[in-house]
């Protein structure tokens, strides 16, 4: 058996996907901000959602949404102008979690309310 990053991350859309096609398919390119063990330690991953997934991330997601995205982990290397080895960490979605937006998180509270049993309603 091959070895293979398999990587879950909750967080929230920096921008709005941008999608580009390929001769095979299409792709939405999109980056999460995961909050770390204090509020200002925040990691921006890059993300790749192909084919049909990328397609319900384009239709469905915004700056802001917070999802959960499942996939493999893979090193993106390249040669920088100045001939500096560069990479970065992406994630090949394979599965997206809508969980909701920035907006949702403000809303106030649900409305409690109060349901009070008739006595003349208990079969008893």
């Amino acid at each position: 058996m091959s070895d293979i990053a398999n990587i879950t991350i909750v967080g929230r859309l920096t921008r709005n996907p941008e999608t580009t096609e390929t001769s095979s398919s299409s792709v939405a390119k999109f980056s999460l901000a995961v909050n770390g063990w204090k509020d200002d330690d925040v990691s921006y991953i890059d993300c790749d959602a192909w084919g049909k997934v990328g397609e319900i991330v384009q239709q469905h997601c915004e700056k802001g949404k917070q999802v959960v995205v499942a996939g493999t982990l893979r090193i993106d290397k390249w040669e920088d102008k100045e001939g500096n080895k560069r990479s970065k960490p992406v994630v090949n979605v394979r599965d997206v979690t809508l969980l909701g937006s920035k907006d949702d998180a403000k809303a106030t509270e649900p409305k409690q309310e109060k349901v009070e049993e008739n006595q003349d309603d208990i079969p008893f």
